[in-house]
């Protein structure tokens, strides 16, 4: 009889769920004429969380690791400074995007990132920003025909590649 303990109890627990996920992605249509479907990609990861968490739930001690942990250490204020900027930049992203338009938000955000967190030239940053900014702008809205938040800089750049 099988013995549950705590890691039992939670592999269990993620495979009750994964099930769960796994028969919500069946309904999903998996294949359709130009390819693979929305529902492929939620079948293979479920299916794969489902084999894993049934793996660990019979074998627990695959989950353990016999190497001593090492005692972490203090973050210094590079790697916190780092931490931060890259936390804040998921909300700035969605919040600059509205507001700014691609271009802009691109070249403040891999600023923000490339010079302020990481400490790279400010130079190399701004020209990587606004190539990622063209680059974004361009390939969604004028060669996939998608959207992106666009601003005044981005439409402009869009009139400029349409004439």
């Amino acid at each position: 009889m099988l013995r549950m303990s705590l890691d039992r109890v939670t592999f269990l627990v993620a495979l009750i769920l994964g099930l769960a996920f796994f028969w919500q992605a069946r309904t999903l249509d998996m294949w359709d004429l130009f390819g693979p479907g929305p529902g492929l990609f939620p079948m293979l990861t479920t299916a794969f969380c489902c084999v894993l968490a049934a793996i660990l739930f019979a074998f627990p001690g695959l989950a353990t690791e016999e190497a001593k942990a090492e005692p972490e250490q203090e973050l210094g204020p590079t790697e916190k400074r780092n931490f931060w900027a890259y936390a804040l930049a998921l909300p700035f992203l969605v919040l600059a995007s509205a507001w700014l338009g691609f271009i802009l938000m691109s070249v403040v955000l891999v600023l923000a990132l490339c010079w302020g967190a990481e400490g790279r030239s400010w130079k190399g940053a701004l020209v990587y920003g606004i190539l990622l900014g063209l680059l974004g702008v361009l390939g969604f809205n004028y060669l996939l025909e998608t959207q992106v938040p666009l601003g005044p800089l981005d439409e402009f750049v869009l009139r400029l590649a349409t004439r």
